[in-house]
């Protein structure tokens, strides 16, 4: 009970009025008890004075002389209720002479059981004395007296003694109700103390139990919570202080409820993937990209467990033998990732963890790739004729030139090399011009049906001499595209002369033209050679070939499909590719009509 403050309180209080009203009570009482025994002292003294001065006899010298007359003295003096009067004659056995008593006349004085022989014999030298023998009283029964031996002397010699006992249980009567009176006092004050704490600590505890509840209830993550303010002293500043409190920490997690979303949005939806793992292996946080990478289905799962499937060498005891900072470089699902890690630091300042962030570079990869590719492809495509070419010059420099029929033969495979060197320069410079978006378009309406018709022209000497088929069928008529001429006439020579170059001798080429929904697709195909299913992806790359001595022979620079592809794409149209190995190509191409 007393962990409480509020019966703290209440203890406290009411040991301090207790201890007071005890002090105060004690003091009281014992200083009443002086007073009284010292009035009643003072009176005994004053009435022995009296009896002396108003007894003539006593004056005299010789008490012996006058018993009777002393004795009638005695008589005529007012003596009060339980009083005892006794004159005492300064002889050998202390012989009572007179007293408010005749049945003792004439007895010793210390045969006298009301006579305290212990002040009688203290006044044998003169002085008066004076006693309360409470000690010799303890039992409750018999009376408590206050004891007086008065000396008379006369020419310095003791004649006798007056001596006085007096009842006084009638001032332990009044200290004994003056203690009554006060122990009464202190439980009514203590009562009242107790109920009067009980409403002070109320007035105190009260507020304090309020703000107890309203903090528990904001643990529990319930932060509309506000104390009512009832005073303005220390307790009621408290409550405000509080409620300002809750105000400023309900901003506060507002603001971090907000950036937390912004946070969390941000790791759910970003490309990269973001994984966090303490100093034990286990995995706090993972986005769902660093999920799909390490398929990882649950988050308990330990980070070692789930790395070692796809990279044994980053698991965490390599990592912290690193001080958990570095790059790695993570090759999965025909994907590439740098793999970048940190480590970050727990309240205490210390390391609590790595954080790593999976980053997907396989486009930048395929291009720095494709670009040394193409670096490689141009040297090589140059060499070739500009070594034939040098050969060539050489062996005639060396005396062919003498023999016509051998320098006619060089020289024109020296033009035909540098007609080659000269084509791929040009669709080199084409190409470039079309990557930085430098090439002008003169888009115009064309009729689809002329313009096929004119490449077919164009191409049947080409398929005439290698006895192959061509075959234009076209839906109707009139089908326009809004289109730049020079560009969609390369597009079809391009992808048709393919056709024909890659297709047996008297085999076939088809180029179809249909309106399919708010676009014409044109469809060439061939039942030639057809591309490898592995090679179908990389046919639109540059300088790719599926079969590159070949294609050398037959003259091409392996430009041409992406030459197509990205005047398509200029236009907002699309190529797509269908093959079959040994049985033939088509690719269709798909442009918004008008």
């Amino acid at each position: 009970m007393f962990k409480s403050i509020r019966w703290r309180f209440i203890l406290i209080y009411f040991l301090l009025v207790f201890l007071a009203m005890s002090i105060v009570g004690i003091f009281i009482v014992a200083q009443l008890e002086n007073i009284q025994l010292e009035m009643n002292k003072k009176s005994i003294e004053d009435r022995v004075r009296f009896i002396l001065e108003t007894s003539n006899a006593l004056k005299t010298k010789n008490w012996d002389e006058n018993i009777a007359e002393i004795q009638e003295n005695i008589k005529t003096t007012q003596i009060g209720y339980n009083e005892n009067l006794y004159i005492i004659l300064n002889d050998k056995q202390k012989t009572i002479i007179a007293g408010s008593s005749e049945g003792i006349i004439g007895q010793s004085a210390f045969n006298i059981a009301q006579i305290n022989n212990y002040i009688l014999t203290k006044s044998f030298d003169g002085s008066t004395e004076h006693i309360v023998p409470l000690d010799q009283y303890d039992d409750s029964e018999n009376p408590i007296f206050c004891h007086m031996s008065y000396p008379v002397e006369t020419d310095g010699n003791i004649k006798g003694y007056i001596y006085l006992s007096t009842n006084i249980e009638y001032i332990y009567d009044t200290v004994n109700q003056s203690r009554d009176i006060l122990t009464r006092a202190t439980v009514i004050a203590l009562t009242v103390t107790i109920f009067l704490g009980m409403i002070l600590s109320s007035s105190i505890t009260g507020p304090i139990k309020e703000l107890t509840v309203k903090a528990r209830q904001m643990s529990k993550g319930d932060f509309e919570q506000k104390v009512s303010v009832k005073s303005n002293d220390e307790i009621g500043q408290l409550g405000t202080t509080f409620n300002f409190l809750i105000d400023e920490l309900k901003k506060s997690m507002s603001n971090l409820q907000q950036e937390k979303s912004k946070m969390e949005t941000t790791f759910k939806y970003m490309a990269d993937g973001v994984l966090t793992v303490d100093t034990n292996g286990n995995i706090i946080h993972a986005n769902p990209v660093a999920k799909k990478l390490l398929s990882l289905a649950d988050e308990d799962e330990k980070y070692d467990d789930v790395v070692m499937k796809i990279k044994d060498n980053m698991v965490l005891t390599n990592l912290k033998s690193k001080n958990y900072h570095g790059t790695e470089i993570l090759e999965q699902d025909r994907e590439t990732y740098y793999v970048d890690y940190a480590p970050f630091m727990n309240n205490k300042n210390e390391v609590g963890g790595v954080i790593i962030v999976f980053k997907n570079v396989t486009e930048q990869y395929k291009i720095d790739k494709l670009q040394k590719e193409f670096v490689a492809n141009v040297s090589h495509e140059l060499k070739t004729p500009i070594t034939t070419i040098k050969s060539y010059a050489e062996t005639l420099l060396d005396g062919a030139l003498e023999e016509k029929q051998i320098a006619e033969d060089f020289l024109n495979v020296i033009n035909s090399e540098s007609d080659r060197m000269s084509r791929l320069v040009s669709d080199l410079l084409r190409l470039s011009r079309m990557d930085y978006d430098q090439t002008k378009w003169k888009k115009e309406k064309l009729n689809v049906s002329e313009m096929i018709n004119q490449a077919a022209k164009k191409l049947s000497i080409q398929a005439r001499n290698k006895n192959i088929d061509m075959h234009v069928n076209m839906d109707a008529e009139d089908m326009y595209v809004f289109f730049d001429k020079d560009g969609f006439e390369q597009i079809i020579l391009n992808i048709a002369g393919n056709a024909i170059k890659y297709t047996h001798s008297g085999g076939n080429v088809w180029i179809n033209a249909h309106i399919e929904n708010k676009s014409i697709a044109i469809g060439i195909r061939d039942d030639g050679i057809g591309i490898p299913k592995e090679d179908e992806a990389r046919v639109f790359e540059r300088f790719y070939r599926v079969d590159k001595a070949r294609t050398r022979e037959m003259g091409g620079t392996g430009l041409g499909l992406s030459i197509a592809k990205q005047i398509a794409e200029a236009h907002n149209s699309t190529l797509t590719l269908n093959s079959e190995l040994n049985k033939g190509t088509e690719i269709v191409i798909t442009i918004p009509k008008i």
